[in-house]
């Protein structure tokens, strides 16, 4: 008998934590990092760069917990009244409301799926939400699930800790599934071209344009009402293209800032060139040059900042020139 209950107990005391412990795992989206299983990521044990950890820190607490490792989890919609400013027509700028109300923002048809017509921001984020690959997002695809984890709010260029240009399976946050999904030379790592496509983005204007009447209102602007009232030079409350393409062109054109986009624009060229005569695919999101955007900047030219926002600039436009298409 007293056999019988010491094994009885030992069971308890053993299955109880066990269960836990695989409860806990499964739980955990990052669960494999998570080396002394607390279910808290530190950056210490994240496997991935600085902004790669900042991108899951939603709340800033300097460690991964609760909803932020929950599997197929989305950051939650932000309290703004206003949306982000945006900085370029180059496709720059981030989406980050995977939520319903982000999904309907877009689904300008309410046809409830998204087109690459309807998708106005880098393209890695639409097509790793394109979970079966035929070229729309559904509302559960945007929303995501346990299942099948794109890890969409991450960017593969984060990822990629040791700078190859290359995501491997060790490197990618997301389920294997994702994974296979974005590779499709199936040799176990994803390229640029794999996430990004190989055609160069369709015009942003006629992107954002949704009825094609040839103006902008603010019914189809997505970015911040400064950002449009920046542009709108006659104050009618629509963008013209001109008005449109016009609003980059407002920063300072400070000593520092017009070198950075001689010297970016010269670069940008020259880097388009190369993507389309290795048939690299359009890349420009990918390009290492717009990270630091200091190419030939020295201390003598003025601020590095404005340096920075003019290079931006120039290579941006002149990578497009330079592809060719």
């Amino acid at each position: 008998m007293l056999r019988a209950m010491t094994l009885a107990v030992c069971f308890v005391a053993a299955a109880l934590p066990v269960g836990a412990a695989q409860k806990n795992k499964g739980a955990n989206r990052f669960g494999g990092m998570d080396r002394n299983g607390d279910g808290v990521i530190t950056r210490q044990e994240w496997n991935g760069s600085d902004q790669s950890f900042k991108v899951h820190d939603w709340n800033g607490d300097g460690v991964l917990s609760g909803p932020e490792v929950q599997p197929g989890g989305r950051r939650p919609k932000t309290a703004r009244q206003d949306g982000p400013a945006f900085d370029s027509a180059y496709r720059d700028y981030e989406f980050d409301d995977w939520t319903s109300q982000g999904f309907d923002g877009l689904d300008h048809n309410r046809d409830g799926r998204l087109t690459g017509d309807e998708w106005h921001f880098n393209r890695e984020g639409f097509r790793r939400a394109d979970h079966n690959g035929d070229g729309v997002v559904t509302r559960a695809e945007f929303l995501g699930d346990e299942a099948w984890d794109d890890d969409v709010e991450d960017r593969v260029g984060f990822m990629d800790l040791n700078h190859d240009g290359r995501v491997t399976r060790q490197e990618w946050h997301g389920t294997k599934a994702a994974f296979d999904r974005l590779d499709g030379n199936s040799d176990g790592v994803l390229s640029g071209t794999e996430v990004n496509g190989i055609e160069p983005p369709p015009d942003l204007f006629t992107s954002v344009d949704v009825n094609r009447d040839g103006q902008v209102t603010r019914d189809e602007w997505h970015w911040s009402r400064a950002s449009f009232d920046q542009r709108d030079r006659n104050r009618d409350a629509r963008l013209s293209r001109e008005e449109f393409a016009a609003g980059a062109q407002t920063q300072t054109q400070s000593r520092a800032y017009q070198a950075g986009f001689e010297r970016g624009r010269s670069e940008g060229l020259q880097a388009g060139r190369e993507d389309r005569e290795r048939n690299q695919g359009w890349d420009l999101e990918g390009q290492r040059e717009l990270e630091t955007a200091d190419s030939g900047y020295t201390q003598a030219i003025g601020s590095h900042a404005e340096y920075q926002a003019g290079y931006r600039d120039g290579f941006r436009p002149a990578y497009r020139e330079g592809f060719g298409k």
